[in-house]
């Protein structure tokens, strides 16, 4: 069975020493091992969130069986690639941590509005590390989140035992992987004395996962004596040259010689910046070039670890036909994160406008109105070749997924839409039940209107007697339900956006009719009783008056037998409710009849005028068959049927569940809904005839 070691930090830090590992690194591994069985030695202290993702999706997404042994730690981004394993073994000793992905700072200016877009992406990526943990362990992706947020390490029995492994393994792990482990807030004691554990610093890790590669090189605390101050201030001492640069005679690595100061334009004074900077000015400068040619941080770890030197990349970019200018030292050679945000924001506007058919209402979409998904996708990644063939197409739809934030952003469009056509599309049910708000998936007791106990009389001493609520609170749970669908590589390759928007307006009708068939199915089936209440009777029964004794049909004198019956609900207590019928539901079959009913038309005869007209609402659903029909209170007065969402996520959500290929791409369609009886008082049903 081939064996894959991954081993140091997930994503290239310009750190050209340090060991760490890429998506395209275990891409090319999947590759030689030709969909064998592999199994994947996981040595990983953290790293890129994105990156980790990206390596996540490889595995995942590999044909043969990946198992994962944790040889060392599983830390951050690293316990996301260990969730890909179909078996994950953890080693005597090892140790996984899980939390939350984090940015340090926020580049620009910081103001409310970057702050808050920072904080919508890592919302984002947090919810789908949050997935990816709840699948494995078996736990609500919430559930999952209160871990993170916490910053939760575990052994290797109390990862098998949290369903974060299948099981430990007695071999004796290895030493964790260097790491500067102050960098997170929990860590133990014993790696935060481990090699290396402060070179590079904390600092500068968190600068490198917020997107930021340090402009000078690091130096660890050990190396920084206090007497050498006034040497590193003047630039006198003993590595440095008059200036304070670090002096650094070697020719940048990756095979350059003087003959490519002619193959590449500005050369000459990329090369006077070679002679006076370190290694990780360098690959800062190596970083800068790669984004400002819409690459990405990975992309600049893979020329770094190739040895590839900064004259080399600056030749392999112009060689391509692009404008490469001089790099300058510090924050102004790269692409600040509030404009890759900008643009991530302006295509989601856009996508969202062109999936709508209308004009954006975001000044931001302006520039990419006029683009297609696939020139959307290859402006994101950076990708300048022609567009002009299928397999062009096809390739810049494969190759974005870790390259680029265009899937996010395709993803937010998608899920606008989504939202947009599900809460346009009509329902019956939310106009007779109650909404409620469910934190999980327990059984959640709903207390009923009329439940609490009467004020009573002070006592003689001033003493407030007690009441009682009533016991038989009804219980509703909330289920989650699902479906994955494909957009196929025909959809892909014809660029067609009309028929992406019209897939997701039909996804979103029929999660609305999704919920009215449910919740009529569960509130208004057992042959139009209802449900089933904790006192063993069904909503709708003769003995406690909600249900007529005999079937008749709908006119003045059985509209007055359950208008009265609703009237004289009581509470459990036995207090009277003293509730009105404001509803009058029907099917089909009888809506026609229902509206002539409660016509408001005048009659002739006063002794013929209808009591009902104007104070009844007649809806009807196809959901209900026969010629039965119901009387109903106004939900806001006392529901007799509840409905409900989790918490925080009131409608339905799409997420990737397989990245684009060559077959196309996957998405699974998610949705938590409830629905419910809130007990006896609120209705009166009669079988008709």
């Amino acid at each position: 069975m081939p064996e894959i070691y991954l081993e140091g930090m997930v994503g290239a830090p310009p750190w050209p020493d340090e060991p760490h590992f890429t998506a395209a690194t275990v891409r090319a591994e999947l590759a030689r091992a030709g969909g064998d069985d592999v199994t994947v030695y996981l040595n990983c202290p953290g790293g890129l969130a994105t990156e980790g993702l990206a390596v996540f999706h490889a595995l995942s997404g590999y044909s043969g069986k990946v198992s994962v042994v944790v040889s060392g730690i599983a830390a951050s981004a690293g316990s996301l690639v260990a969730m890909a394993g179909e078996d994950i073994v953890m080693l005597t000793g090892a140790m996984m941590m899980i939390h939350d992905p984090a940015v340090p700072f926020i580049e620009g200016r910081g103001t409310e509005a970057e702050h808050r877009d920072m904080a919508d992406s890592l919302a984002l990526m947090s919810q789908g590390y949050a997935e990816v943990y709840a699948t494995r362990a078996g736990i609500t992706a919430e559930a999952a989140r209160e871990i993170m947020r916490a910053e939760t390490w575990f052994t290797a029995e109390d990862a098998v035992a949290a369903g974060f492994a299948t099981r430990a393994d007695a071999s004796v792990a290895s030493d964790a992987a260097a790491f500067a482990y102050a960098t997170y807030h929990h860590s133990p004691r014993h790696l935060l004395a481990g090699p290396r554990a402060a070179s590079p610093s904390p600092q500068a890790v968190m600068a490198w996962i917020g997107g930021t590669p340090p402009a000078t090189p690091q130096m660890k605390e050990s190396d920084m004596d206090p007497e050498d101050d006034d040497d590193l201030t003047t630039g006198q001492g003993d590595d440095t040259t008059e200036g304070g640069d670090a002096a650094d005679d070697t020719p940048p690595a990756g095979g350059d010689t003087p003959e490519d100061d002619d193959d590449a334009q500005g050369d000459d004074d990329a090369a006077e910046d070679d002679d006076d900077t370190g290694p990780a000015a360098e690959a800062s400068a190596i970083c800068a070039i790669v984004e400002m040619n819409g690459g990405s941080l990975s992309q600049a770890g893979d020329f770094i670890a190739q040895g590839i030197g900064l004259r080399g990349v600056i030749a392999h970019y112009q060689q391509k036909g692009h404008n490469v200018p001089k790099p300058t030292r510090g924050p102004s050679t790269r692409i600040l994160r509030d404009e890759r945000e900008t643009r991530r924001a302006g295509m989601t506007a856009a996508l969202a406008a062109q999936f709508a058919r209308r004009d954006p209402t975001d000044d931001r979409a302006r520039p990419f109105m006029s683009m297609s998904l696939v020139e959307m996708a290859a402006n994101a990644s950076g990708y300048r070749g022609s567009l002009r063939t299928a397999d062009d197409r096809l390739r810049v739809f494969m190759d974005m997924h870790s390259t680029s934030d265009f899937p996010l952003a395709l993803s937010n469009a998608l899920n606008k839409a989504l939202a947009d056509r599900y809460r346009e599309a009509p329902s019956i049910y939310r106009q007779i039940a109650r909404e409620k708000s469910f934190k999980d998936f327990r059984a959640h007791s709903i207390i009923r209107p009329g439940d609490f106990p009467m004020l009573q009389k002070l006592g003689e001493g001033g003493e407030i007697k007690a009441g009682t609520i009533g016991e038989s609170a009804e219980a509703v749970t909330l289920v989650p339900y699902a479906v994955r669908f494909d957009v196929t590589r025909q959809v892909l390759i014809n660029d067609d956006t009309g028929a992406i928007a019209d897939a997701i307006a039909d996804q979103g009708r029929m999660v609305a009719r999704f919920e009215e068939m449910t919740f009529f199915a569960v509130c208004f089936g057992n042959s139009g009783n209802g449900p089933t209440l904790s006192n063993n009777r069904a909503v709708f029964n003769t003995n406690d008056g909600t249900k007529a004794n005999a079937g008749a049909a709908i006119g003045v004198d059985t509209l007055g037998t359950g208008r009265a019956a609703i009237r004289k609900h009581k509470s459990l207590g036995g207090a009277s409710l003293n509730l009105s019928a404001r509803i009058l539901l029907v099917s089909p079959d009888q809506e026609t009849a229902a509206e002539q009913v409660v016509s408001p038309l005048v009659p002739a005869d006063a002794a013929k005028v209808n009591p009902f007209a104007g104070k009844l609402t007649v809806l009807s659903s196809a959901e209900l068959k026969g010629n039965g029909w119901y009387l109903l209170t106004d939900p806001a007065d006392a529901a007799q049927f509840v409905f409900g969402f989790l918490e925080g996520a009131s409608g339905p959500r799409m997420r990737m569940e397989e990245p684009f290929g060559r077959s196309g791409m996957s998405w699974s369609l998610e949705h938590d809904f409830a629905a419910g009886s809130a007990g006896r008082v609120g209705g009166w049903f009669n079988p008709g005839q």
